[in-house]
């Protein structure tokens, strides 16, 4: 007779996590917010320039005709995606397209067919679902895994342990409310074989996710209202009588990932908030490397600890 396991050979989502810092895998990168500066040191020269020509004023030279100044492109709240490399991607679920299925191991093409489908239904309850990502209620999410699974991560959510629980999941901060438009979502799944019943299904996805602005946000600044998650994740399907009944299912596995543009405090919560309630964020270089899910994950944090 062949021995069950339980889900615990996978380890508690804590060891996990942790594994996965050790390895430098997750990590935290912030917008670099320069408009401001930038701002500052054109109202200085102006500033200059004003008391230049008050002095030729009063010396009874005429002043110069000053061109009336271009209009400030300001943030659509209707369109925030414009300005970024996500202007063209597919808004929210729609993002979420399953490879072509083909038998894989043990399992066969309609079970692979049934995996993708409910790795999907996970990214939409995980990242997408206001249920959870708005009320953090995370009761479909976790109804989606094997039960041993659920119940391992459950605890955390709610707690002061729920960022924990930030690789697979987004939880956006109550006080920094969304945009009435979907998120950005760009990404692919992959299939690979794992051990004696176990269909492995490799998630490598960046979401973007919009906030609504206080007051009004040039367009340059777009990032400063726009939180942008990548998340790679593997979600591994056990079945088969090696497994007991509560494990069987839907499970997590390496877990790996980054954060652009974000408040620092908020994160260390487990919460997403954009960079415009936090000024005080750290420097990265080539934003536009952070869009790409195919990119090399960052090697360094931005936020300070």
């Amino acid at each position: 007779m062949n021995q069950l396991h339980t889900g615990r050979t996978n380890g508690d989502v804590w060891q996990l996590l942790t594994r996965a810092r050790r390895r430098r895998r997750v990590r935290v990168v912030v917008a670099c917010v320069v408009v401001a500066a930038v701002g500052a040191a054109i109202t200085l020269a102006l500033g200059t320039f004003d008391d230049l020509v008050d002095r030729q004023d009063t010396a009874g030279t005429p002043a110069p005709v000053r061109a009336p100044a271009e209009p400030i492109a300001q943030l659509d709240p209707a369109r925030p995606f414009a300005s970024t490399p996500a202007a063209d991607w597919a808004d929210g679920a729609a993002g979420l397209v399953p490879p072509p299925a083909v038998a894989v191991g043990d399992f066969d093409v309609a079970e692979v067919t049934s995996a993708l489908a409910a790795v999907h239904d996970v990214l939409v309850a995980s990242r997408l679902d206001p249920l959870l990502t708005v009320g953090h209620d995370p009761s479909t999410f976790l109804g989606l895994l094997a039960p041993d699974a659920g119940r391992q991560l459950a605890p955390l959510f709610g707690t002061d342990r729920q960022n924990e629980v930030a690789s697979l999941v987004s939880l956006l901060d109550p006080n920094s409310p969304l945009l009435p438009v979907e998120p950005k979502v760009d990404g692919a799944m992959t299939l690979g074989a794992g051990s004696t019943g176990e269909l492995v299904v490799h998630t490598n996805y960046v979401f973007v996710y919009a906030f609504r602005p206080a007051g009004q946000v040039p367009l340059t600044a777009a990032m400063d209202v726009l939180v942008v998650v990548r998340a790679d994740v593997d979600y591994v399907l056990r079945d088969g009588q090696r497994w007991s009944r509560g494990s069987q299912g839907l499970w997590y596995g390496a877990a790996g990932g980054h954060v652009y543009s974000i408040s620092c405090s908020a994160y260390r919560t487990g919460l997403l908030a954009p960079a415009q309630v936090e000024r005080s964020v750290a420097a990265s270089d080539e934003p536009g490397a952070y869009f790409d899910p195919a990119s090399p994950l960052p090697t360094t944090g931005g936020c300070p600890h």
